[in-house]
């Protein structure tokens, strides 16, 4: 490193307040001084050393004595052969030089190897990587100063945190470093690694988990259940892997409200957070499992192992960046600003997605079979089409991220057409000597069982896809709104005042906030309520059962919420 006059300077100074506890003394006091001084620790400037040397201390006392010029007096020696590369040839520095304009991105290594692998650039003795990185510097070379020189700056990577929870996750996988039965054959051992989902404002982990295969039917079931559990993020940001890439991820997010966001090629410092984590599962988690002796876990040993160490441990541990701990970070947020979505539906937007053209006849082509459209209206359209890969009998169809119902197998016997003509037929061959049927609205056919049949569909029935689909996405820019009042958003008009609501709305809200269907007696009940206390305005029954959720009260006790419901009206209509 090159002294500047202040470090000489300074080096000067630390030596002259030696030699003046020396130079007046006689031999025998200043030899007992010197050895007090080089048995006791030093700060001396620009030096990791701590202790000076008795022939050292002599040598300056030496200078001292014999005199010379007051501004190099006991000053350092300057080298002579200072910013010379001794173990660089003319020829390797030309060939360095000339190497790295053609190149910028050529590494110090790959310079080194390559001087090495010439005749006329070879030397006895082998230039280290350092004294190569030096030349360049030295010489202007150097990769920040040429990328400067072509109008590109070095990427700046700046501290990143989300607003508030749920606003952005960041997913990653982390190598495999662990080891556990095979689940197909448990005599032989598998490489496992895990899937995990951060938080950007918390540092909470809704979704970790060990598999042993990595592909977007994993990334997807572990997904799932985070969503299940927490509700559906706003972003969503992964690396360009190719379990993150796939196109069936991307459309069921979209679907959902979730933007989907990819780093750069070869930028995975933007995802620190997660890397980060992954790092201390690693430490903090893996190595304890390594140092319990046991050879193999099997799959669920290892994740249940893991999942009482991110329980118990690090969402209950105060994290640095924050000063309070995962869980409680993100338990602040309030439960009425997250969106869920019930499993029946996330399992089918989560399901495999194809492209499909339905023909002039109302057909759709897939697999090598033909399904029905459900709707006239998607004829010679191009929908999507979502399947099972264990039910053949039916697909089901999208369009323009709509949902239009179940296309069910096409069997050519079952023709519209050819049943009409069969009938028709049947009908001519009819004799006409056949006694008269007796008018059909006269005795009405007995439809008990078909009549409950309707009556238990319309009662179970889950809410409308498309509905609950569009009150995500409503209810995204609704807390974006709510908690971000200073940006604008796309947010429809909020609705506003005292609405009362009939049964019909009242028993709709309470199943869309409890994420499951009533039953008949359940509905009977809620009905019992209306009639005895209704109506009710919807910001009030949004309050009580959201404040009762955020609780953790549970979502089968349908009484314990409506007897909150019931208290909190009467308290209101009596101020």
């Amino acid at each position: 490193m090159r002294r500047t006059m202040s470090q000489r300077q300074r080096k000067k100074g630390y030596r002259m307040e030696i030699l003046c506890q020396i130079k007046d003394l006689t031999p025998q006091e200043r030899a007992r001084v010197i050895e007090k001084i080089q048995g006791e620790p030093q700060d001396i400037p620009f030096s990791k050393k701590q202790f000076v040397s008795r022939a050292t201390i002599y040598r300056w006392y030496r200078a001292f004595c014999q005199g010379g010029p007051a501004d190099s007096l006991l000053l350092p020696k300057i080298r002579v052969d200072l910013n010379q590369q001794r173990s660089l040839t003319p020829m390797q520095k030309e060939a360095l030089c000339t190497w790295r304009r053609e190149n910028i991105y050529r590494t110090v290594e790959d310079l080194r190897e390559e001087l090495m692998a010439h005749p006329e650039t070879a030397a006895p003795t082998v230039p280290s990587r350092s004294t190569i990185a030096r030349f360049l510097n030295q010489e202007g070379l150097s990769r920040s100063v040429l990328l400067k020189a072509r109008g590109e700056t070095p990427r700046i990577r700046l501290a990143f945190e989300a607003e508030y929870p749920q606003q952005i996750w960041i997913g990653d996988t982390k190598g495999p470093n662990v080891f556990v039965t095979d689940p197909q054959d448990p005599s032989r051992s598998c490489q496992a690694m895990p899937i995990a989902f951060i938080d950007g404002y918390s540092r909470y982990l809704p979704g970790v988990e060990y598999v042993v295969a990595e592909n977007e039917d994993t990334v997807l079931a572990c997904l799932g259940e985070a969503i299940l559990r927490y509700g559906i993020p706003e972003t969503l940001y992964l690396d360009r892997g190719g379990s993150y890439m796939g196109k069936r991820l991307r459309q069921a997010m979209t679907l959902l409200g979730c933007r989907v966001m990819h780093t750069g090629t070869r930028q995975c410092e933007a995802k620190g957070l997660i890397e980060k984590m992954l790092r201390t599962l690693h430490e903090r988690f893996e190595q304890e499992m390594l140092a319990k002796g046991k050879t193999t876990f099997t799959l669920a040993e290892y994740n249940q192992y893991m999942a009482a160490h991110v329980e118990m441990d690090y969402h209950r541990s105060i994290h640095a960046s924050t000063g309070q701990t995962p869980e409680d970070r993100y338990r602040a947020f309030p439960p009425q600003y997250r969106r869920f979505i019930s499993r029946e539906y996330l399992m089918l937007v989560f399901m495999p997605c194809k492209t499909a053209r339905v023909s002039k006849t109302g057909l759709i082509r897939h697999q090598n079979r033909n399904y029905l459209a459900p709707d006239a209206r998607l004829w010679s359209k191009k929908v999507e089409v979502r399947y099972s890969a264990a039910d053949h009998t039916r697909v089901h169809v999208w369009y323009q991220d709509r949902y239009y119902g179940e296309a069910h197998g096409y069997v050519p016997g079952n023709d519209f057409l050819k049943r009409e003509a069969l009938l028709q037929q049947l009908r001519e061959r009819i004799p006409s000597s056949l006694p008269s049927l007796p008018d059909e609205g006269a005795i009405p056919p007995y439809s008990r069982l078909d009549r409950q049949l309707a009556q238990y569909r319309a009662e179970m029935s889950p809410l409308n896809l498309d509905a609950q689909l569009e009150e995500n996405r409503r209810r995204k820019e609704e807390v974006r709104a709510l908690i971000l009042p200073g940006k604008p958003t796309d947010m429809p008009p909020a609705r506003h005042g005292n609405q009362n609501q009939d049964l019909a709305e009242l028993t709709h809200l309470l199943m869309k906030l409890l994420r499951r269907s009533f039953t008949p007696s359940e509905r009977l009940a809620v009905q019992a309520l209306w009639k005895e206390t209704g109506p009710f305005d919807e910001p009030c029954v949004r309050e009580t059962v959201g404040g009762m959720l955020g609780q953790e009260h549970p979502v089968e006790d349908l009484m314990g919420y409506l007897e909150a419901i019931r208290v909190r009206t009467l308290m209101g209509n009596k101020k």
